[in-house]
């Protein structure tokens, strides 16, 4: 054999297997190739969507945190603001009370007072008649001026009487 028919029959069989190749192999792979890229593309696409997706989510995240922070501060700015109302009101009414319960007592000792000025009035107007009379009676006679001191102790009587 000659190296020329060697090579040219390698050539024509190396045709023929690329030709084999190229018409049966090369398209399923190309095909599943394409196919893959094509997944990747999709892939790539979805997650460039997913994560603007995602930004924008976070970012409403965000905006409703700070909303729900502010809500919550100005509740709690009501709460403080309520919770010194009523203490002030409390405080007020504690106030008025503890007035209305001075202006009572102040009144039932006045009360008191009065009474106790009463009740020595008569104890004095009492001993006094009672020591009018007693020395009306060591200071006089039997007989003597008997009329007038009776109706001096007749009077005082009356007096006293009217006290009571």
């Amino acid at each position: 054999m000659n190296l020329n028919a060697t090579i040219i029959g390698q050539a024509i069989s190396f045709f023929l297997f690329v030709w084999f190749c190229m018409k049966y192999i090369w398209p399923p792979i190309i095909l599943a190739i394409e196919t893959r890229q094509k997944k990747i593309e999709d892939t790539l696409i979805s997650s460039k969507k997913m994560e603007q997706e995602y930004l924008i989510m976070q970012k409403k995240m965000h905006k409703m945190i700070k909303d729900t922070k502010e809500k919550a501060s100005c509740i709690l700015n009501e709460a403080n603001q309520k919770r010194l109302l009523i203490l002030e009101e409390a405080r007020n009414k504690a106030i008025e009370e503890s007035k209305k319960i001075l202006l009572k007592r102040q009144a039932e000792i006045d009360m008191q007072f009065i009474n106790a000025r009463q009740k020595l009035q008569k104890e004095i107007i009492d001993l006094s008649i009672l020591m009018t009379e007693k020395m009306i009676q060591k200071n006089t006679q039997e007989n003597k001026n008997k009329f007038f001191l009776n109706n001096i102790i007749h009077s005082l009587s009356e007096i006293k009487n009217q006290c009571r």
